[in-house]
């Protein structure tokens, strides 16, 4: 009898222990941050890196240098394949050491510093890549504010050093301004996001639907090799303002990269459906535009987020452009403490109710 009560004592330690790691877990959204966003923005960042060096070492771009690449040595232009082979395995390792914390704070700096490089070439020849511009500066941030490093070797080894001395480290304060920071960022990001529709969309004529639905149904499957060159122009520029161009080029858009024969005929569906389609643009900038809603409460903050995550799952389901580490950031940043200690109140109320229930019966 005995026996079974330390088996069931032992058990009952062991579901404590995991759900104190659980709640620890819940408490460094930073950290896990840190963690998820250094392996996936690696894999970017290798995936990239090639075909920036082609940009790089192509002398028919004119690569029109951003604020931070005018700070870099020439060199960094001219990559060779063997160059090229050893800064894949340094990003390899940078993220591999960011993401477990050995010298985190340095290798997110080396990360974030490439992430700026290979950003700022792609910008210089007049292509914005959504996919690195936000993550980029996260990993910045994220390299510099306080509660990144509290899951990380670092701050293990640092524990120890302190345990030698008779201190210790506060493993739970987190000083909310780096998370702040962050979600600043986001804000940001989707703010100027809606207004460049009204900037560039020519007023509110992408509301009118045209546009979206031009995305939805433009297939870059269709072409050789799945390379497409879709560009916007304006035929009212003067031949003399023309940018190296017959074209009156004003900018690259985007094609449909989603092949799924399902989901190409889904967003057939919604961008022949003219309300639908309107009633999407209008709520995918009135969503861009309130991201103010991040620092309402808590509870907006988590609504606004997973949003967030819907509306970049719908548009990697329907366009093939997956914006996964935005996703990634998003759902880190949701207060997973507040949503778990108001389910844990619910279900305590619940079972009260029930009890009263029965007893009444």
């Amino acid at each position: 009898m005995n026996q079974k009560i330390n088996h069931i004592i032992h058990y009952m330690k062991i579901q404590i222990n995991i759900f104190d790691l659980f709640r620890f877990f819940l408490k460094q959204p930073l950290s896990v941050l840190r963690f998820l966003l250094s392996i996936l923005f690696g894999k970017k960042l290798i995936e990239n890196l090639e075909s920036v060096a082609d940009i790089a070492n192509n002398e028919t771009y004119s690569l029109s240098k951003t604020w931070f690449l005018d700070f870099l040595p020439e060199a960094l232009f001219h990559l060779d394949a063997n160059q090229i082979t050893q800064l894949k395995y340094f990003i390899l390792v940078s993220s591999i050491c960011a993401a477990l914390g050995l010298l985190g704070r340095l290798n997110l700096l080396i990360l974030a510093f490439i992430g700026y490089f290979l950003f700022g070439t792609i910008e210089g020849i007049g292509v914005f890549d959504h996919h690195l511009s936000l993550p980029c500066q996260v990993i910045l941030v994220l390299a510099l504010v306080t509660g990144t490093m509290k899951i990380s070797i670092d701050y293990t080894i640092l524990n120890l050093y302190y345990k030698k001395k008779n201190k210790t480290l506060n493993f739970q304060e987190n000083h909310k301004w780096g998370l702040n920071l962050i979600l600043g960022l986001i804000m940001l990001t989707y703010l100027t996001a809606g207004i460049s529709k009204f900037r560039y969309g020519n007023g509110t004529d992408w509301l009118n639907g045209s546009t979206l639905s031009f995305y939805l149904k433009e297939r870059t499957d269709t072409y050789k090799d799945n390379n497409a060159q879709l560009i916007i122009g304006d035929n009212k520029i003067s031949d003399q303002d023309k940018w190296k161009d017959k074209f009156g080029f004003i900018g690259h858009t985007y094609g449909n990269y989603q092949t799924s024969k399902r989901w190409n005929e889904i967003a057939n569906y919604i961008a022949s459906n003219k309300p639908l389609v309107i009633l999407l643009s209008i709520g995918s900038v009135l969503f861009e535009l309130l991201g103010f809603m991040l620092f309402i409460n808590t509870r907006y903050r988590n609504i606004y987020l997973i949003c967030a995550i819907i509306f970049h799952m719908s548009i990697g389901q329907l366009m093939g452009i997956s914006f996964r580490q935005y996703r990634v950031i998003c759902f880190c940043l949701i207060d997973w403490e507040y949503i778990f200690k108001n389910s844990i109140s619910k279900f305590k109320n619940f079972r009260k109710i029930k009890k009263l229930s029965a007893i009444t019966h």
